[in-house]
């Protein structure tokens, strides 16, 4: 077993905490790191399956350099050993949806899967994204150049990786997701007053969604009713 983690940077990390969590993941002896330099996360990934292959590597391990993870996710991943396997995280616009999927058209477009209460453990999926994803070599071995494109689904929109896993499928291969495995999303949040319908003060976060979240301002008066 030869893993290749790759982490395609575009010149740079959303918030440098991310290389404190990158440099302490598990590797097994023998593991490789290549960080991709570019504008189109396609291509950066295309050159890291590239180094994979010659250097032959038996999974690579995406890593976007937009979340945190655990120091154990690699050695819970390769456990699994399936084709395709990822981390759960979620979108970092409200409503947060989680970044996997269990419907598919033939457009290759998705519906998010909301795991349920007792959901938990490997659950097999249609497509995910490619921040914290574990994939076999035998994958691109078995799907033409370049293996990952932009503009595949929507000209206009990357769509980098529900296209990849569109292809994946029709070669016969399975996705799947840890439930277990966690992975943060790094995002940019607008922080701000507001009132609710009563006048209460409230705490505003803006994420650029489809909504706000909003919880009390906390306060010494705020404190002091709830203790009351």
């Amino acid at each position: 077993m030869k893993v290749l983690i790759a982490v395609p940077t575009m010149e740079f990390a959303r918030q440098a905490e991310f290389y404190d969590h990158f440099d302490v993941i598990q590797k097994p002896e023998g593991t490789l790191v290549t960080r991709a330099h570019g504008q189109s996360p396609a291509r950066n990934r295309n050159l890291a399956i590239k180094m994979a292959l010659e250097h032959e590597a038996t999974h690579i391990l995406f890593i976007d350099d937009d979340t945190i993870m655990q120091p154990d996710i690699l050695t819970r991943l390769l456990a699994h050993d399936v084709d395709i396997v990822t981390g759960l995280y979620l979108m970092r616009n409200f409503p947060h949806q989680p970044i996997i999927f269990d419907m598919a058209d033939e457009l290759g477009r998705c519906i998010h899967h909301f795991p349920n209460k007792d959901s938990k453990g490997l659950v097999e999926i249609v497509a995910c994204g490619l921040g914290a994803c574990l994939i076999k070599i035998e994958v691109f071995k078995a799907m033409e150049e370049p293996w990952v494109r932009l503009g595949e689904l929507e000209a206009d929109h990357w769509c980098d990786d529900l296209g990849f896993f569109r292809r994946a499928r029709a070669a016969g291969f399975k996705l799947y997701c840890d439930l277990d495995c966690h992975v943060q999303h790094f995002a940019s949040v607008k922080i701000g007053p507001a009132r609710d319908a009563e006048g209460n003060w409230l705490v505003a976060y803006d994420t650029n969604g489809t909504g706000k979240v909003t919880f009390p301002q906390p306060s010494p008066i705020y404190v002091k009713e709830r203790i009351i």
